[in-house]
């Protein structure tokens, strides 16, 4: 070997030392090069809550209820009342004779024209000093006091129309046209019906389930469409317990623009769900987490931040529901645990967590 390569021309050899060391290079670089993380899905371990649902009788009611009157006493002339009708904001619903009121307006104004002419012959003989200061200051009083009056009747005359103060539904009349009525004497019921409230009476956990926000959900069905429900959101409650049943009043409300044709009075039901602490120490993993079988045993992989490993952790199984898991362990809530290819890993590997695409 020797003498083959005294053999070969000086050009060859440097050439062949090259290709040698240029190989022995690419080896020991594919030896020692690092392995790659692997990138893995992880999802975090949550406790397992427990919920409970119960149902309540309801019922419908509207926002408010008020009872329509007059401010002032006179003959009522006209009325657009009718029980169950809705009615506009604005609307004219009921009218006084105003002639006595239109005569108080002129008596009013006749009044104040009087004393405007008082006020200015007194300020002229003020100002030649025929009159003292207190004449000059009852004449203005005069003044003002009639421009009160001139205002109060004007208002009594606005008075004498009664018009809806809000979108509403008339709930009741109680009286008829022609009537003498007087200030303050109901003539009917309105209802704001711009809301659709649910009123039930609930123990005290589902009140303090309110308290701690863990109503989780709440929906009610009208007894006369019992196959359909609408979602609700909490609106008020009571907080004194009747004395009889010591339960509470709660107050829901249809959510959002999801409103329906259903009047004040009905009966419906209504389904409360509560979530309730979970004081067994059960946690809520992905089913692709788990890893394992029955005779063996289950375990999942957590993921190490400190080193971005991976380390083998025995689980406990309780159940499954769908695709999570029921279990417990040496896990923690808010650990986080391989849930996509769990049966390609090993302990200590490195890892690399898949934030998706960006």
């Amino acid at each position: 070997m020797r003498l083959f390569l005294r053999a070969l021309p000086a050009r060859f050899l440097l050439a062949l030392s090259v290709v040698l060391l240029s190989a022995c290079g690419e080896e020991s670089q594919q030896q020692f090069q690092p392995e790659k993380p692997r990138v893995v899905k992880l999802t975090p371990v949550i406790s397992a809550s427990i919920q409970n649902q119960s149902t309540f009788p309801a019922v419908v009611s509207p926002v408010k209820t008020i009872d329509l009157s007059f401010e002032v006493t006179g003959r009522l002339i006209q009325t657009d009342i009718v029980t169950g009708e809705n009615v506009e904001k604005g609307h004219l619903l009921a009218s006084l004779d105003p002639k006595p009121f239109e005569r108080r307006v002129k008596e009013q104004q006749t009044r104040l024209h009087q004393a405007d002419r008082e006020l200015s012959r007194i300020e002229s003989m003020f100002d030649k000093k025929l009159v003292s200061q207190s004449n000059l200051d009852d004449a203005k009083t005069e003044y003002e006091l009639a421009e009160i009056d001139l205002s109060n009747a004007l208002q009594d005359l606005e008075y004498t129309k009664l018009r809806a103060p809000f979108d509403a539904l008339v709930a009741n009349r109680l009286i008829d046209n022609n009537s003498f009525v007087t200030a303050g004497q109901s003539l009917a019921q309105l209802q704001d019906v711009s809301r659709i409230y649910f009123n039930i009476n609930v123990p005290e956990r589902v009140l303090s389930a309110n308290e701690g926000r863990k109503i989780i959900k709440a929906q009610a069905s009208i007894l006369g469409n019992p196959d359909k429900w609408y979602d609700l959101v909490y609106v008020e409650h009571s907080t004194q317990p009747d004395a009889v049943t010591q339960t509470y009043q709660a107050v829901f409300a249809l959510e959002g623009q999801n409103q329906i044709q259903v009047t004040p009075g009905a009966r419906a039901m209504v389904n409360v769900t509560v979530e309730t602490p979970n004081n067994s120490g059960s946690l809520l993993i992905p089913f692709r987490a788990l890893v394992g079988n029955d005779a063996d045993g289950f375990f999942v992989w957590r993921y190490v931040a400190e080193s971005q490993t991976v380390e083998k952790v025995q689980v406990n199984v309780h159940s499954i529901e769908d695709a999570t898991v029921v279990v417990d362990g040496e896990l923690n809530e808010h650990d986080f645990v391989i849930s996509a290819g769990a049966t390609l890993v090993k302990a200590g590997m490195k890892v690399e967590p898949y934030h998706g695409e960006k």
